[in-house]
């Protein structure tokens, strides 16, 4: 450990909470969330350009990769627990990092407190076959789902569902190392089979599934930190405008929406569970039956947590309030809309030439996306400087691509 990380450690009675993660909006958000709350806080990843190592609410600290060095991630916590006044907070924002912290839990909390349910719990939403098994069990909304251990029972399932169809991992965190996707598109029995082999060749679970019709508007999402008597703090609700990448990627417009029927779900399916913690929970519309079904779960802090601070509910602060045993604060929640968009604007330009291409986009709608009233994803005016050192990083890639594209 370096004198500046360990000067930087030793000057704080509090515990610190440290934020893990590798996606650039999820780990400015949380950070940002917990320094705008005064608390003290450390952010790791194994690339010294992270975004939010250049916040002014956080120290940034190059670590091992949770995945590919596993042991040493483990013992680089462990080396840095060990010089802490107090507990620190682990904060994750990624499921690589979700999942190494989990099966070490009982290592670790020598040093950290946790902010989420045991392993077992956790990877019930982590683990997208137990996910969906649960969810039919339980008699949830969602779509219909396949787990093909084979070919045999690929082809023999491909005959039971209409194309296009989609390919989705078991484990996402781990496929998209590997591919570099989410998912993948399907539409013929013969491009199924052929994908199938590729990806079983690197040894992943998947499962197949029917595509619920709709655009982005029809993602819906429901955000809380549950505590663990089953009580919901900080409630939020969100629909998409934009996502990219187009059709399965992530909302990188969103904006504020009232559906009380996205509470009761996922307050029923997390006290069915006994799960505590952050959740993101994320819906998609059915037109044919007029039914929200769960698309999934993310258990840890996720891309768009700073949209829901706006509105007065900081849930990376609420669960490290939880986790250090403070109370939390007296909630008093109003269904009003306000006019405030979450934007990702280097993803969002992106979206919206596909869009154009598509003749679907109407310039008109991006006065009020990009108001300045609006929360983006990595400007903030009292944090200006990871913005500018994400955007000198990105632009270029992401004009290049565009460019690309055309020829």
């Amino acid at each position: 450990m370096n004198k500046s990380l360990e000067k930087y450690l030793s000057g704080f009675e509090e515990p610190i909470a440290f934020v893990l993660g590798i996606y650039p909006t999820s780990n400015l958000g949380a950070v940002r969330n917990l320094g705008r709350s005064l608390v003290p806080t450390v952010v790791f990843d194994v690339k010294r350009n992270q975004a939010a190592f250049y916040s002014k609410y956080a120290k940034g600290v190059v670590c091992p990769h949770p995945k590919y060095e596993a042991e040493s991630y483990i013992d680089f916590l462990m080396s840095i627990g060990g010089k802490l006044h107090e507990k620190g907070v682990l904060i994750p924002t990624g499921d690589t990092e979700l999942l190494a912290l989990l099966r070490n839990r009982s290592q670790l909390e020598k040093n950290y407190y946790f902010t989420m349910s045991s392993y077992e719990k956790v990877n019930l939403f982590l683990n997208k076959e137990l996910f969906y098994r649960y969810l039919e069990q339980h008699n949830f909304p969602h779509a219909k789902t396949f787990f093909p251990q084979n070919e045999g029972e690929v082809d023999a399932i491909s005959k039971e569902l209409s194309y296009p169809l989609i390919l989705k991992p078991v484990y996402p965190t781990y496929f998209r190392l590997d591919f570099h996707t989410k998912l993948f598109f399907i539409s013929s029995r013969q491009e199924l089979l052929s994908c199938f082999r590729m990806v079983s060749a690197k040894k992943h679970e998947v499962m197949l599934q029917e595509i619920i019709p709709g655009d982005a508007d029809r993602m819906f999402g429901f955000n809380a930190y549950y505590d663990q008597t089953g009580a919901s703090h900080g409630m939020f609700m969100y629909q998409r405008i934009r996502e990219w990448p187009l059709g399965f990627g992530n909302g990188c417009v969103i904006q504020q929406v009232h559906v009380p029927l996205l509470e009761q779900l996922t307050t029923s399916l997390i006290r069915t569970i006994g799960y505590y913690g952050i959740v993101d929970a994320e819906f998609k519309y059915d037109s044919r039956d007029g039914q929200y079904k769960f698309i999934e779960i993310n258990p840890r802090v996720w891309m768009q947590n700073s949209f829901p601070s706006r509105f007065g509910c900081n849930l990376p602060y609420l669960a490290y309030l939880d986790a250090v045993h403070k109370p939390l604060p007296e909630e008093s929640f109003s269904p009003q809309i306000q006019p405030i968009k979450w934007v990702y604007f280097l993803e969002d330009l992106q979206s919206l030439r596909a869009l154009a291409q598509k003749g679907s986009f109407h310039i008109q709608s991006l006065f009020s996306d990009y108001s300045l009233r609006n929360e983006f994803a990595l400007f903030a005016w009292d944090d200006p400087v990871p913005f500018f050192i994400l955007g000198c990083q990105s632009l270029s890639t992401v004009f290049s691509n565009l460019f690309r594209s055309n020829h």
